[in-house]
């Protein structure tokens, strides 16, 4: 039920190692759940290869933002998915294309906004909008509310504990170049990033079935693998390793 966890690979932001990730799903008995790091799909890898000892079944996006500002999370849908992301973050950080609000079109990818942000007014089929624990008192007075196929629960987990949080804002600090005591909450997260059993997030949406249930046919229909453990690089260049060894001597 989790489609927005942030891990160390959340650079300068997020603090826990993939695997404490993962052991903190284990604990609150969470069966699946997504690896969402801000600009950064450096740990999926990690994610999708130790996440079935675990008991977890992973699912991987990016939690795209621009500074601080969160723009929309991409969640892929599988493999191709996984790719198009990539490709989109990469054009992004490389500034070959512009960190817009609104999310180009994706073909193997969800895309979900954040509560009261500038949205698309046609969200295309594979565009949600996520609603977090804070934002529930003020969905009943939201228009949004009349499309509740459109809905999904998003409470974003970056922090195990106080401790956690703790050094989350040493490192926003450090990023800001700024002192602790000035730091803007502007540039922190919210101490209430934290995973939840699925029975208490339960509770927390119990008004608002249809999200919950729109959160789990996401969930379910979004599925990634790897193999690993295979090198899969090439064994020859030219077809032949003595060819090789010429051509290597050729060019030196």
């Amino acid at each position: 039920m989790y489609l927005n966890c942030h891990s160390a690979f959340s650079f300068k932001y997020g603090v826990m190692k993939v695997q404490e990730l993962l052991s903190e799903a284990r604990s609150k008995e969470i069966p699946v759940l997504a690896l969402t790091d801000i600009n950064s799909t450096s740990g999926c890898l990690e994610f999708i290869r130790e996440a079935p000892s675990f008991g977890v079944r992973p699912v991987v996006g990016i939690d795209l933002r621009k500074g601080m500002k969160r723009c929309y999370l991409g969640i892929a849908m599988n493999n191709e998915g996984f790719r198009e992301l990539n490709e989109h973050l990469s054009a992004c950080l490389l500034g070959d294309r512009e960190m817009e609000e609104q999310a180009p079109p994706f073909e193997n990818s969800y895309i979900v906004y954040p509560f009261g942000s500038r949205h698309p007014q046609q969200l295309r089929e594979y565009e949600f909008i996520g609603v977090g624990p804070q934002d529930l008192s003020r969905l009943p007075f939201s228009g949004v509310l009349r499309y509740p196929h459109k809905l999904l629960v998003c409470h974003p987990v970056s922090f195990r504990d106080k401790k956690d949080f703790n050094a989350h804002r040493l490192l926003r600090a450090i990023d800001n170049n700024t002192l602790l005591s000035k730091l803007p909450f502007s540039e922190q997260a919210s101490p209430s990033e934290i995973m939840l059993r699925e029975q208490d997030l339960y509770m927390l949406y119990a008004d608002h079935p249809a999200l919950l249930e729109n959160t789990r046919r996401v969930l379910s229909s979004c599925g990634i693998s790897f193999e690993f453990g295979k090198n899969k690089n090439k064994k020859t260049f030219t077809g032949s390793e003595v060819e090789d060894l010429q051509l290597m001597r050729k060019l030196c």
